[in-house]
């Protein structure tokens, strides 16, 4: 053992840094058995500001583990909630002596956890956090329990206690024991009180029946935040965004809480803001006329090519996060930029669009559309339903923002598996002679043709795009793959078109719906009796 071990100097910094760790927690409890000759606890309790001078001048614990004095039953059948006026216990120690086992564990001011509402997850006892939830879903950790210590945020009981108007205390008692400590060590024996603005402790050093102690015992105080602030208090940080430029072509910008004649104003963002969304589809949904998620929604006008049109008072029912995102997104406005037709009809007219402007959501409309069109005439669904843990892929599909490889081929992909993918080969097999070695886009050629129809250059579009699909390799495409070269040669594609690409590959797509469409007369009011193979 080192001279500054066993005079506690690592406890002792400890106590002066007020048990603060980074990223704003604080120790609230914690026990050390490292070995008899060394231990140490913390702990901690609620003091009335009124009553503070009761216990900052000395070292003592105001309450010990076990003692809480909550609820205490006098002699003579009085009940309190608390054994002392102005002092509360924060942590509880249980325990029981069940006929299997012996059990102990400490539990939280269940006040504090009303007062924030806070959520439990953990495997036991000894084992939990809990966390504050906001109203966007967004988990914050405020407590972290753990066998021996226990972590709490300081930012909580800070606010906690200002309005209780209250200190927080934590006690600290630290030991080390040493059998002759070397005479070169100059060890200074006696006690000192240390009193430091919020900090009060005691250093002893003397003789124990033998060994020598260094004990160390104290408290820190954090007191009130100077104002009332609450979590309930909700800030306005509404965000400022472009909406035009003044006559020297600065920009102007406006606050999006501003109301007053703004409701039809609109901003501009560039569609790139959209891909946050389309990228997590299992908390975000993006159609031609809103994002939304279990938490928000936003009204934008998603049927323009290479930017999203907003009315500038919508982004303020926003959360300052979602604001945020959005700002870093806004374009200047430039001619010819404007809603699109579609949502002007829809939102602004109240008479429904018959189709959305952009090519990836009119492939999401003509896909569903086709389909139920098509099962109502014959009986089965061309395009078999995604399943469950596979419904986040119509959801995510979208038109790529940039020239990016790894973008494009996710899109490209998404459409393979919902198009080509899907196709429903049980139902066109039946009434069929087939090669055996003939599968999906071969099979449906075959039926395509049983019924008379023969479109060449729709299943070389189709065979083109899957061995795409084939070729794809970590995100780019096989250079030794034959297949995939000839469609990399049918698209054209290159570095730098591959947002053209994408949209041909939703118009050929679309194409293919229209088509078939046609042909089968889908759009005829009477469902056929007869199942076509």
């Amino acid at each position: 053992m080192t001279k500054d071990h066993f005079l506690l100097e690592d406890k002792i910094t400890e106590i002066e840094s007020k048990f603060i760790s980074p990223g704003g927690w604080i120790k609230i409890y914690e026990k050390e058995n490292i070995s008899a000759d060394e231990t140490g606890g913390v702990y901690c309790c609620l003091i009335a500001n009124n009553d503070l001078s009761n216990y900052n001048d000395d070292d003592h614990w105001p309450l010990v583990p076990g003692s809480e004095g909550r609820p205490s039953v006098y002699g003579d059948n009085t009940y309190k909630s608390y054994d002392k006026d102005g002092l509360e216990p924060f942590l509880y120690y249980k325990s029981f002596s069940l006929p299997e086992k012996h059990i102990s564990y400490l539990d939280i001011s269940e006040e504090f956890i009303l007062y924030f509402k806070l959520y439990e997850k953990g495997e036991s006892k000894d084992n939990r956090i809990f966390y504050y939830v906001d109203d966007y879903g967004e988990m914050d950790e405020v407590i972290i329990v753990e066998p021996n210590r226990i972590m709490l945020k300081v930012k909580y009981i800070k606010e906690y206690i200002t309005l209780r108007e209250m200190y927080f205390v934590i006690t600290c008692d630290y030991m080390r024991l040493l059998n002759n400590p070397p005479s070169d060590w100059d060890v200074i024996y006696g006690e000192e009180l240390v009193k430091k603005g919020e900090i009060v402790y005691s250093h002893t050093i003397r003789n124990v029946m033998g060994p020598t102690q260094s004990w160390i015992m104290g408290k820190v105080f954090f007191g009130p935040n100077k104002e009332k602030k609450t979590h309930f208090d909700v800030d306005d940080n509404n965000q400022e965004f472009i909406i035009g430029h003044d006559d020297e072509g600065e920009l102007l910008y406006e606050n999006c809480g501003n109301t007053e004649g703004n409701h039809f104003k609109l901003t501009f963002f560039s569609k790139e803001v959209l891909n946050k969304y389309y990228n997590d589809p299992s908390k975000y949904e993006v159609d031609g006329f809103r994002v939304s998620s279990k938490y928000f929604g936003l009204k934008i006008d998603n049927n323009k090519t290479g930017y999203v049109p907003v009315f500038l008072t919508n982004l303020r029912f926003l959360p300052l996060k979602e604001q945020l995102h959005w700002k870093q997104y806004n374009l200047p406005p430039k001619k010819g930029m404007g809603m699109s037709n579609t949502y002007y009809t829809t939102m602004i007219e109240g008479n429904w669009a018959k189709h959305p402007e952009t090519a990836d959501l009119f492939f999401k409309s003509r896909y569903s559309d086709f389909n139920a069109k098509w099962e109502k005439k014959f009986g089965w669904k061309l395009y078999k339903p995604l399943s469950e843990k596979d419904k986040y892929l119509f959801t995510a599909l979208h038109k790529i923002t940039t020239n990016n490889i790894k973008a494009f081929c996710e899109q490209t992909l998404t459409i393979v598996k919902l198009t080509i993918d899907r196709i429903n080969e049980k139902e066109i097999s039946k009434g069929l002679v087939l090669d055996s070695k003939i599968r999906g886009i071969g099979k449906f050629e075959k039926y395509l043709e049983e019924n008379g129809m023969v479109v060449p250059d729709l299943f070389e579009f189709l065979r083109n795009l899957q061995n795409l699909r084939s070729g794809l390799i970590a995100h780019t495409f096989s250079e030794t793959n034959k297949d995939c070269k000839k469609a990399l040669e049918y698209f054209n594609i290159k570095e730098d078109n591959l947002i053209e690409v994408s949209e041909e590959i939703f118009v050929k797509s679309i194409y293919t719906f229209n088509t078939l469409e046609t042909y089968f007369g889908l759009d005829s009011e009477a469902p056929s009796s007869e199942n076509q193979s």
